[in-house]
């Protein structure tokens, strides 16, 4: 099973369910969508196969140096030659081949030519085993150098699924001033149809989910969802005549010619809505650490919308580790201030952007980038929503949530199966671990060089000894590759 969920997860009619999950209890009829090729299985091992295949940039400089190193070997081996020739032993061809060949076949590069590839290979199935997936090895490379990870706030850090905690009606005379008299049948026959024509909070609530209904934003899904718990239930049956979604701020409906505003206060503001009645309320909650959403029909907002998403379990525990491997973690949100302050103070993070717009994103990911350029480190971007793609294409490195959507699992270099944010965590220290192990191979392979030339120049290594040596030089580099298999990450994931 590729999940690794610790407990059942419940699963409705349409849903996707992945090969190798097990039916918990009950009977149920599975289609299958993906099959054979097309399966997520077959994917990873793709995927996995093809990232093992591109060299990384220090494998490309590696192989530029071997290219050099090659014309240096033969010109020490000629020069060799010449000088037992000429002045060691004068006239003497065979003692002089004999040194030239050694040197020629104990400094053959196969050991540098090893020294990444075999890294990479091992680094990136470790990695696959514990929910990582590299899509290249210059993701790696670039990954052991991140200095700052910027995260999206909702459906990265927290869990993505907010509820509605207040529904705060304004006073009723303000709703029925701004509703008007035809309107207010409108709102009178909906209360009398909820049976809740003395609770008012209903009222605000029904109007809220009858314009959300056709949004996607986790929000929206929250309030409707809200709404629904709460028996009213006519809301699909309800037949909007016109709606239109501003991305990050809110919506607006027309429905039996009453006008819906639903969304924050900027939104009402450029909707030339006065929030004012409302200012008092949205503070309070925002200081709780609440989003706030104001429902408004025609030009007055008649009531409040609080809702709040809780942070991802081990969310602050792998802000902590990124914080002692040297990595700064930044919050990146379209919530208010107050309300990503909040959840900001509870995982640990310090830095955050507030109030972005999805277009906005890029933006913030450019202007950290231009802050690392001069310690030449890089910056990564983790996301796992389709307003995430582009900011995740523009940071150096992009790492996406494997429960997120295609689009950005398309868009990120990194790719986490698992819904675990210390994934993140895992990702970096098998990158750094990975890179480590290429340069201590490198060192390992230059060092033979260095030390057996100079005696095979000398006379004192015979060419068939120089070939067990060669031999013995690309087995250690394997060898030391191998080691990579005993890596464990610093902590189990969550989900294992």
């Amino acid at each position: 099973m590729v999940t690794g969920e610790s407990i059942p997860i419940s699963k409705n009619v349409g849903d996707n369910v992945i090969g190798g999950t097990v039916n918990k209890e009950g009977l149920i009829l599975v289609k299958a969508t993906k099959v054979g090729s097309d399966s997520f299985l077959s994917q990873v091992v793709k995927l996995v196969e093809e990232a093992m295949g591109r060299k990384p940039a220090i494998q490309r400089l590696v192989d530029k140096v071997a290219g050099y190193f090659a014309y240096a070997v033969m010109i020490a081996a000629l020069s060799v030659f010449l000088a037992w020739y000429f002045v060691i032993a004068v006239g003497g061809i065979a003692m002089a081949i004999i040194p030239a060949v050694a040197i020629l076949v104990v400094a053959c590069p196969c050991a540098l030519g090893l020294a990444t590839p075999t890294a990479i290979m091992v680094g990136m199935g470790k990695a696959a085993s514990n929910g990582v997936l590299f899509k290249s090895g210059d993701a790696i490379e670039i990954l052991s150098k991140v200095s700052v990870a910027i995260f999206d706030k909702t459906g990265t850090l927290t869990e993505g699924n907010p509820q509605v905690t207040d529904v705060i009606p304004l006073e009723t005379a303000a709703i029925v001033t701004s509703i008007g008299s035809s309107s207010g049948q409108q709102l009178n026959a909906l209360d009398k149809d909820n049976q809740a024509k003395s609770e008012q909070d209903k009222v605000v609530l029904s109007i809220a989910a009858i314009a959300e209904k056709g949004s996607e934003h986790p929000l929206a899904k929250a309030i409707v969802n809200y709404a629904q718990n709460k028996g009213i239930q006519q809301i699909n049956d309800i037949n909007l005549e016109q709606f239109e979604a501003t991305p990050g701020r809110g919506i607006t409906a027309v429905y039996n010619g009453m006008t819906i505003r639903v969304g924050n206060q900027s939104f009402m503001q450029d909707q030339h809505i006065d929030p004012s009645s409302s200012s008092q309320i949205v503070e309070r909650l925002q200081v709780e650490g609440k989003t706030t959403i104001l429902v408004s029909i025609d030009d007055s907002v008649i009531g409040v919308i609080g809702l709040q998403d809780t942070p991802k379990l081990g969310t602050k525990e792998a802000i902590s580790a990124l914080k002692s491997l040297g990595i700064e973690s930044i919050m990146l949100t379209g919530d208010n201030e107050s309300t990503a302050k909040e959840i900001a103070r509870k995982i640990g993070i310090e830095r955050i952007f507030a109030n972005v717009l999805p277009k906005g994103k890029v933006d913030i990911v450019t202007s950290v980038q231009n802050e690392q350029k001069q310690r030449r480190r890089y910056v990564a971007m983790i996301g796992d929503g389709i307003n995430d793609a582009p900011a995740l294409t523009a940071a150096d490195i992009g790492i996406a949530i494997g429960s997120g959507t295609d689009i950005a699992i398309e868009a990120g270099k990194v790719v986490l199966v698992r819904d675990d944010i210390y994934d993140v965590v895992t990702a970096v220290e098998i990158a750094r671990k990975t890179i480590s192990k290429i340069k201590q191979n490198l060192i390992y392979a230059f060092l033979y060089n260095v030390i057996l030339i100079p005696i095979a120049a000398t006379g004192l290594l015979y060419p068939a000894f120089a070939g067990i040596a060669m031999a013995a030089s690309s087995v250690s580099v394997t060898m030391s590759s191998l080691t990579l298999k005993r890596w464990s990450p610093s902590r189990k994931s969550n989900n294992n």
